[in-house]
């Protein structure tokens, strides 16, 4: 009787906010993706975009000053559809291709009247083909060193002007020194390296957009360097086939670190990434990606990793994430291409202590704090072997996602793990459902909701398994107390820059390649991956610090009354509610007929139909139950409990959307 009242409370929840959001319309929600493209001053964020014939481009001014987009042909404009030339700071607008081909496009308050210099982007779309370079000899790939070297600032004064005269195939080698500029590469095959980690330092002073762009320049290395205060991202590549990020530090970016967007065969290794208030490290919108992200670290970050719709061949290995406000978190959203996430492997990380509210966030990233690993609407992913510990919500975390529709993780499986010391749960997997998902061979001391390896262990027989319904009423607290404003956002600008990093060792200053055919060079790490070196001595000194009180009656952290009230109302209402009018309904059946109520077909109704049956019983001819009494207990707490539920599903819409 107990699992059918549970059931029918998640289902209905889940029905609810189904409801709510206006899902019900039996398409498919991968069909209705949208590519986004960020206004920023004064840049679009990503430069160059792809999308299919038929696609729409979504525009959203996150930026300080007015924005717009017009095509350099005149043939559209986000006038069109935002309704004035002149987009503020959250203002969005969509625009639609209905046909192949490439679409340049500028902004006319930050860039030239025909749209070639400044503030400029292109759409390509469908199967169109783009390549950026203006000069055909640089658009052929080179897999091996041309013998070149290009010396900054010795032979040129600035990296930009060497990389504007470089071939394919040429070093780019850059000296001590703080470079203030942004630069931008659209040769491919070229090898930009820095001769001190710590000392070759590209400084973008919180004016300049990136670090180092690579535009749809194939096979380019970044190698041993120092990005910083750059208003976008550190190192960034997009829309390119081989990449390699070696040795690089990124620190106090204004969105991620270092990042590879609608690219492919590439790895990310030896690395640092903090202070961003998106992740460290990011992969996005790529399907397969076959990339390795291997031996980094990652902290004080909103995220440590996050890697939107990033699917098939990527491996995150023997890696640190800590003090991120959450650790690593592969996640599905509408706003970029291949929804939803799925097929990637975390293995012989180690994770911990991702509980921090002084590192730089934006509100949609503040939900997802005190989780070390968080599958978010992700498919078939497998979290293995990784030394998770310290988190103040939970270690491991298999929990849906909502953009423009709900994504559900399923399939997944988290097995040989260490989870320990966290606040509601070691492993778990949030309501209303579970599809799929499985634990086994885990070393925990909490699961959410209980027996959770037993009844959902990979190697044997799923049994239907209604997930941790509080995980999810938590994560809706949090979205609304990040809506209100509650929380302090931190600042990239003002986090500490980190102490110096490894440089590259000596034998490898000798091997200059260029990016290419990077995965399968590299897939022997996917077996010789192991826990960091210090994993164990890590561990030790929490242990000696003493753990955290493991309990799934907490609150989400950060608790605040606001999250006391969802828990209550949100997660008992319901069971008040059950409770209430199930006891009305028996009363009346009692006062009607005193005796033999076991007798009575309605008697069974009642217990066998949760919610419903009491109804039918409270509302017949029959019912003595005074009006206002019937009333006041169907109506009220359900009133209460919708109310709860739509200012929910609002606070999520409205965090998930523009910056405001």
């Amino acid at each position: 009787m107990k699992l059918i009242h549970v059931i029918s409370v998640h289902l209905l929840l889940f029905g609810l906010l189904f409801f709510s959001l206006g899902q019900c319309k039996g398409e498919d929600p991968a069909a209705s993706a949208f590519v986004h493209v960020t206004m920023m001053d004064n840049a679009f964020h990503p430069p160059v975009i792809r999308t299919f014939k038929g696609g729409k481009i979504r525009f959203v001014n996150e930026g300080n000053n007015p924005h717009n987009a017009i095509a350099t042909d005149k043939s559209w404009t986000t006038e069109t559809t935002y309704g004035q030339l002149t987009m503020l700071r959250g203002a969005q607008a969509d625009v639609f291709y209905p046909e192949e081909g490439v679409f340049p496009y500028f902004c006319s308050f930050h860039a030239s009247p025909d749209g070639k210099v400044g503030m400029t982007g292109v759409a390509v779309i469908g199967n169109a083909s783009y390549s950026p370079q203006t000069n055909a000899s640089k658009s052929k790939i080179s897999k091996q060193w041309s013998g070149v070297t290009r010396k900054v600032p010795s032979q040129y004064p600035t990296i930009q002007n060497a990389v504007d005269a470089a071939q394919p195939g040429d070093l780019i080698l850059i000296a001590k020194g703080i470079y203030k500029e942004e630069v931008v590469v659209t040769t491919p095959s070229l090898v930009i390296r820095g001769e001190d980690r710590s000392e070759t330092i590209i400084d973008g002073e919180f004016l300049r957009g990136n670090g180092i762009m690579v535009v749809g320049a194939d096979g380019v290395a970044v190698e041993n360097l120092t990005t910083r205060n750059a208003t976008l991202n550190g190192v960034y590549w997009t829309g390119v086939k081989g990449y390699r990020g070696s040795y690089i530090t990124a620190y106090n970016n204004g969105d991620y670190g270092v990042y590879a967007f609608d690219s492919v065969d590439g790895i990310m290794e030896h690395s640092y990434g903090s202070g961003s208030p998106d992740s460290g490290f990011y992969i996005g919108q790529c399907n397969p990606c076959k990339a390795i992200v291997y031996n980094v670290i990652s902290e004080n970050n909103a995220l440590g990793y996050s890697g939107t719709n990033a699917s098939g061949d990527l491996y995150l290995l023997s890696s640190v994430w800590r003090k991120n406000q959450l650790g690593l978190g592969p996640n599905t959203l509408d706003r970029e291409l291949l929804p939803p996430q799925k097929n990637i492997v975390i293995k012989k990380n180690l994770v911990y202590d991702n509980n921090n509210l002084e590192a730089p966030s934006k509100k949609l990233e503040i939900p997802s704090i005190g989780n070390g690993i968080a599958l978010l609407g992700g498919l078939e992913n497998s979290v293995d072997g990784n030394l998770v510990f310290h988190h103040k919500n939970y270690g491991i975390l298999v929990t849906l996602n909502i953009d423009e529709n709900i994504w559900i993780s399923n399939n997944n499986e988290v097995k040989n793990n260490t989870v320990v010391s966290s606040g509601r749960g070691d492993i778990a997997v949030s309501g209303p459902v579970s599809v799929g998902n499985c634990f086994e061979n885990n070393k925990y001391n909490v699961a959410s909701p209980p027996l959770l390896e037993t009844f959902q262990s990979c190697g044997k027989i799923r049994y239907p398994l209604s997930g941790d319904l509080s995980s999810t009423i938590g994560l809706l607290a949090l979205f609304v107390q990040a809506n209100l404003g509650d929380f302090d956002l931190g600042d990239y600008k003002t986090q500490p820059a980190p102490p110096n990093q490894e440089n590259m060792p000596k034998e490898l200053e000798k091997k200059i390649l260029p990016a290419h055919d990077v995965f399968e060079t590299n897939k022997y790490l996917i077996e010789k991956a192991e826990l960091p070196s210090i994993a164990k001595s890590e561990l030790e000194a929490y242990r000696k610090a003493g753990k955290l009180n493991t309990s799934a009656f907490q609150v989400h952290f950060p608790g605040t009354w606001k999250t006391w009230f969802f828990h209550i109302v949100g997660f008992l209402l319901p069971f008040s509610i059950f409770a209430s009018w199930t006891g009305l309904a028996l009363l009346d059946k009692m006062n009607r007929k005193p005796t033999s109520l076991q007798g009575d077909l309605s008697f069974w109704l009642i217990l066998l139909l949760p919610f419903i049956g009491s109804l039918l019983v409270l509302f017949s001819k029959e019912s003595l139950v005074p009006k206002k009494v019937r009333n006041v207990v169907v109506f009220g707490g359900t009133g209460l409990f919708l109310s709860i539920l739509v200012m929910a599903v609002y606070a999520i819409i409205a965090v998930t959307g523009p910056a405001a």
